[in-house]
């Protein structure tokens, strides 16, 4: 923590959506990520680290508010936040704007449309819509509920021949360059969150992002079925933000050439973003602020490119809860090093809150991580807490350095109604759901205890 002779830090906070750990940092070797890995370099990079609820707005809500999605309240939805129900609390930008931070948010920070005002010093930034760029294309704006016909007349990608600000995710990162340039001459230290919407749906990227990539040697899906011995009801989905989209097949598995492309747009998408985030640190070095600021990239939830037959986020498997998370601080022992530790999303409020001097507010739910950020632990947790809901079930889920167990849970009965267990060191790829075997009967009640003491 910063003495009272020190220089307060800046923090800089970037959040990709729906970006799931392929980047060359994760091994991804067919990722072209350069700006993202040599910030990773400069990091300590979280390997197991989740998200509250693979979705926008409950995930988003909760590292921001420092709740758990099932302490938010009832009232928040897509369109309401956490305020809803939490008038009062400090939130994480306004914690740092009370204790004399200046704090900017650009872009998706909250769902899309929502706000926190009392949060910021100056009014958030909100980019000109430009889904699309391509000429026949400009102007629509994508529809993803597959229930209305009649707005299946978007398409899913596109790769317009234009420059990274003719999407909104490049306006965004202008602004927040800008920002970046003018604090210099601010006295204040600086809070900064930059949400950049890709690689959301629609697939859309500058056409030199996809020229990056030979779509041929692209990888699919490892196992494009649903697991083995799964409740589909509850642990699957109909990939309805893919298929509400033009020429998108409504049910059934995508052919393998459509599949390829649809990643190849994605992977694109992951490329402008890590371009884009080139451009912001780079405003940081060229300001000569870069030493003294703290920076935190993450994304909000992962992502199912037709892992398990699904296409999207939504559920509780590991692809569509793990996130990335790079953290990187001024003069820390750990950068370039990577960690195992389990992490959540919710453990950066404290987190930050304790790297800057500054004390968490009493109804903040995370565990502050900032012990192994300076090399005096190597874990603060056993587990890590995801949950999604579905068909009338509330699924909590629990990850351990070994398993993951999800127990579905009737909502009205509060009955169990389907049971997952996956043993990560024979089946990363959670492809068999072993909760009915006999052999593992022990650590199924284990994990269920541990389950219960996190709801």
């Amino acid at each position: 923590m910063p003495s009272v002779e020190d220089k307060l830090p800046n923090v800089l906070f970037i959040i990709a959506d729906d970006l799931r750990n392929d980047l060359g940092a994760y091994g991804a070797e067919f990722i072209v990520s350069p700006h993202l890995d040599a910030l990773a370099e400069e990091s300590l990079v979280f390997n197991r680290a989740y998200c509250q609820k693979a979705v926008c707005w409950p995930s988003r809500n909760s590292f921001f508010s420092g709740l758990m999605p099932d302490s938010l309240g009832k009232g928040v939805n897509s369109k309401n936040t956490f305020r809803a129900e939490h008038p009062d609390i400090v939130a994480l930008p306004e914690l740092f704007k009370e204790h004399g931070w200046y704090t900017r948010g650009f872009g998706k920070i909250l769902h899309n449309g929502q706000d926190d005002p009392i949060s910021w010093s100056e009014p958030l930034f909100t980019p000109e819509p430009l889904h699309y760029a391509a000429e026949e294309n400009r102007g629509k704006h994508p529809i993803i509920n597959k229930s209305v016909p009649e707005n299946r007349v978007n398409p899913l990608f596109e790769a317009a021949d234009v420059a990274d600000d003719e999407y909104e995710d490049g306006l965004t990162a202008n602004a927040a360059v800008k920002a970046i340039q003018a604090a210099g001459e601010n006295p204040d230290p600086f809070f900064l969150m930059v949400g950049f919407h890709k690689p959301h749906t629609p697939f859309n990227a500058p056409k030199k992002y996809w020229d990056l990539y030979d779509r041929a040697t692209l990888p699919l899906a490892d196992f494009p079925e649903p697991p083995d011995n799964v409740n589909e009801t509850y642990a699957t989905h109909g990939s309805n933000y893919v298929r509400s989209f033009k020429d998108i097949p409504r049910e059934g598995q995508l052919p393998d050439e459509l599949a390829r492309e649809i990643r190849h747009a994605y992977y694109a998408c992951i490329s402008y973003v890590d371009a884009l985030v080139g451009d912001v640190l780079a405003a940081l070095e060229e300001t000569g602020q870069r030493e003294n600021t703290i920076i935190v990239f993450t994304s909000d939830h992962g992502y199912q490119l037709g892992d398990h037959s699904l296409w999207s986020k939504h559920t509780n498997f590991e692809l569509a809860t793990r996130v990335p998370l790079f953290v990187s601080v001024p003069n820390s022992l750990a950068k370039g090093t990577t960690t195992d530790t389990l992490i959540e999303l919710v453990d950066l409020f404290p987190t930050l809150a304790e790297l800057c001097g500054l004390e968490s507010p009493e109804h903040v739910e995370g565990v502050s991580f900032a012990s192994i950020l300076a090399g005096q632990k190597t874990e603060v947790r056993d587990t890590a807490f995801s949950e999604f809901t579905r068909s009338g079930a509330r699924g909590c889920s629990i990850r351990t350095s070994r398993f993951r167990y999800i127990e579905w849970r009737d909502h009205k009965t509060g009955d169990v109604v389907a049971q997952e267990l996956y043993d990560h060191s024979k089946d990363p790829g959670e492809n068999v759901n072993i909760a009915g075997e006999a052999a593992y009967a022990s650590e199924r009640s284990h994990l269920a205890v541990l389950l219960e003491g996190r709801k």
